[in-house]
């Protein structure tokens, strides 16, 4: 009966190993029944440890791509029973299972802990190869942890073992794994060669798996060099080989790349589409990983539309997920996300806070590129904020990070062309002297045999003189790249003198308009001086009509005063980063009306009439507050510079992205020479109103500010003495 019984086991067992693609979701079923069934009520057939630990490790092996939890337990349980009857040999499967699943479920310090220990067990038994195998997976484990310098260590320490026994497939996996690293490491013509090595072997050898990883190495390389047509040309190659082998983890991976690569182009929408498929392939992998790699993406796109509110929802789902399972190198690149969006939408404090969680991370992990994309964000964010000593800082930390991974780099390679051009010179030359030694030693009778060495020496110098001119030319190629490089890098230097002078000039200007302000905001206080002076000392020797009369001056004159300080204290908030922007849906008829309602009395007083010619739901994407100040400068100007029975007309027109609104006025308009100084911090604007009402443009300044913070633009037209047109425009919600 038992010799039956195992006979079915054996059967059973052959084909849970054999790897056959074709075997549908059925059969895998009926075969994990049969030998769950065996192995839970094998107490009463008396099965051996060695054919329990086979049961398992079988029930793990067909558990792949089902679910790697029960992969975790079957071959846990095989590793306690090979464990329990010390049996070093039987470890190997269920050591194997566990360092694999382990980094599936992206728990990389118990996948480098198995497979630690299966190396011990190589190690005991001399066997160098599978050593090697076991330390590139190490190495592997460590990469997706991205502890890039443990990585490498392994890797080389793999490479040497294989270059010792020559096992070029070794030899070919290990060096695209190093390639990986020197591409994070900015090391890209060095990765490049590696990854075309390794290329050439699985080509040859028919491998489509490591011919499709490897195609998405070099595709990876090129868009990080922004060769974005041979990157797609290299993914879509990848995508192919995977779609063909149905990798579903792969296909994920393969279309999140394409997708990137359309976002590199700007092509949002069809990005998005490649990031949703991706999405949708990915629910059936169950990865978390893969998931908030998509998640991130698919914000990243949303934050280049625009549409900040989904940009920012699918970065925090993807923040949670990369939090959860310790992934460093995309933790960085989410939180700089972040602090791009929020910087977007105004917020600066909050922006700083996350770029700079992205930054100490990068730099904890040595990131370059991303700790450079830090540095130009955070840059971005302090001139913002007015800081610019802090914004030249980072910028000049931006520039240096280009300098180290370009420039540097470039003379790197140069140096070892040159060496390695003198040591073939050399090694030629040993060559001819050792043959001319030769001939003048040899004892040569025949004559023919002479006259076939001299031909030898003389098609060996021709073919030499051939190889040294290619070199020569390929060098003086790279040198006229690297002047190119070097002059590009010049330019940027110029570009940071420049930014610096702009900001000097910037300074200067504002002292200059602050400095304009004082006279303005002091001859008003002297006039109301003056007037309650007058009023108080000689009360009772004027009239009543005449004391009304200095009563509407000191209203006006305060009036005034106000507008210009309520303006100026919304204009330096601006400047030093207070105002926080807060976007939202809003109706541009319902901010009319609140200030129509506020101008009115003004306006009654003039008798001028103010029409509204804006619909109900017009709606635009803006900060309300903003808005607000914009029309109540615009409206205000419009009723102080129109005559008695004068009107104001406000309407709008609904363009493809944008709302363009006009404020019209049939009042005293705009001199050719004020309308040059109109929206310009370094000019004064001396103009009174119909009722010798004065003003600075502090407000137009203001109105641009906070337009063009909006994503909108201003502008206006005016005739003398016939009215003005303002214009301005805002996104459309």
């Amino acid at each position: 009966m038992r010799k039956y019984f195992l006979t079915y086991i054996s059967f059973i067992l052959s084909l849970s190993l054999v790897a056959d693609p074709l075997i549908d979701t059925n059969q895998v079923s009926a075969k994990i029944d049969s030998l769950e069934d065996v192995l839970y009520n094998s107490l009463s057939i008396d099965l051996s440890a060695p054919e329990k630990i086979g049961i398992c490790n079988a029930l793990a092996e067909l558990y792949s791509g089902i679910s790697n939890e029960k992969r975790v337990e079957y071959a846990s349980r095989s590793l306690k029973l090979a464990e329990e009857i010390n049996d070093p040999g039987l470890e190997i499967k269920p050591l194997e299972i566990l360092g694999y699943t382990y980094r599936r479920l992206d728990n990389y310090e118990k996948s480098i802990k198995y497979y630690s220990k299966l190396l011990e067990i190589y190690k005991a038994n001399n066997d160098e190869i599978e050593e090697a195998n076991t330390l590139k997976e190490i190495g592997y484990s460590y990469f997706h942890w991205s502890k890039y310098i443990e990585a490498n260590t392994k890797y080389e320490e793999a490479l040497e073992i294989y270059k010792k026994h020559q096992y070029f497939e070794g030899i070919a996996g290990v060096l695209r794994g190093i390639a990986a690293i020197l591409v994070h490491w900015g090391e890209y013509d060095e990765a490049l060669n590696y990854n075309h090595e390794a290329l050439k072997f699985w080509e040859e050898t028919g491998d489509k798996k490591e011919m499709a990883l490897s195609y998405n190495s070099i595709g990876m390389l090129y868009q990080e060099l922004d060769s974005l047509r041979r990157a797609n040309e290299y993914y879509h190659k990848s995508l192919e080989i995977f779609e063909e082998l149905g990798s579903n983890w792969d296909i994920v991976n393969m279309t999140l790349h394409i997708g990137d690569i359309y976002l590199q182009k700007q092509f949002y929408d069809k990005a998005l589409e490649y990031y949703f498929r991706a999405d949708s392939i990915g629910k059936q992998v169950g990865n978390k990983k893969l998931k908030s790699i998509t998640l991130s993406n698919i914000g990243e796109a949303y934050n280049l539309k625009g549409d900040y509110i989904k940009a920012l929802d699918y970065q925090q789902k993807a923040l949670k997920l990369k939090e959860e399972i310790g992934d460093k190198k995309r933790l960085t690149i989410t939180y700089t996300e972040m602090g791009i969006i929020y910087y977007n939408v105004g917020d600066y404090p909050v922006a700083l806070k996350y770029l700079n969680k992205g930054l100490d991370i990068a730099k904890e992990i040595n990131f370059k590129s991303q700790i450079n994309k830090c540095y130009k964000s955070l840059s971005e964010v302090y001139n913002n904020i007015g800081n610019y000593k802090k914004a030249l800082e980072y910028y000049k930390l931006y520039i240096e990070g280009f300098e180290q991974i370009y420039s540097e780099k470039s003379n790197r390679i140069v140096a070892e062309l040159q060496t390695i051009y003198q040591t073939e010179k050399k090694n030629k030359e040993n060559e001819r002297l050792r043959h001319n030694e030769q001939l003048n030693t040899a004892q040569i009778g025949n004559q023919q045999l002479i006259i076939g060495f001299v031909l030898f020496i003389l098609i060996g110098s021709f073919i030499l003189s051939i190889v040294f001119h290619s070199r020569y030319k390929q060098n003086q190629k790279l040198n006229i790249q690297l002047t190119l490089k070097n002059k590009e890098i010049e330019q940027q230097q110029e570009n940071l003198l420049k930014l610096n002078t702009e900001l000097k000039e910037a300074n200067a200007t504002k002292d200059k308009f602050f400095s304009i302000l004082a006279h303005d905001l002091k001859n008003p206080f002297n006039s109301l001086i003056l007037l309650t002076s007058l009023l108080l000392e000689e009360y009772d020797t004027f009239t009543e009509e005449e004391r009304k009369q200095f009563i509407r001056q000191i209203k006006d004159s305060s009036e005034n005063t106000f507008s210009l300080l309520q303006n100026l204290l919304e204009w330096a908030s601006t400047q030093t980063g207070k105002t926080k922007l807060m976007k939202e849906k809003i109706d541009l008829s319902e901010i009319l009306e609140e200030i129509i309602t506020l101008l009115k009395p003004t306006a009654n007083n003039k008798k001028i009439s103010i029409y509204s010619n804006i619909p109900g739901n017009t709606f635009v994407y803006a900060d309300k507050n903003m808005v607000l100040t914009v029309f109540l400068n615009l409206v205000s100007n419009a009723v102080k510079f129109t005559s008695n029975n004068g009107k104001v007309e406000i309407k709008s027109i609904v363009e493809n992205q944008h709302i363009e609104i006009q404020v019209a006025d049939n009042g005293v308009g705009i001199s050719p020479e004020n309308m040059k100084k109109l929206f310009r911090l370094d000019q004064k604007i001396q103009t009174k109103g119909t009722d010798k009402e004065t003003g600075t443009g502090l407000g137009l300044i203001l109105c641009k500010e906070f337009v063009e913070k909006n994503n909108g633009k201003i502008w206006a037209e005016s005739e003398e003495g016939k009215g003005s047109l303002f214009y301005f425009s805002l996104p459309k919600s």
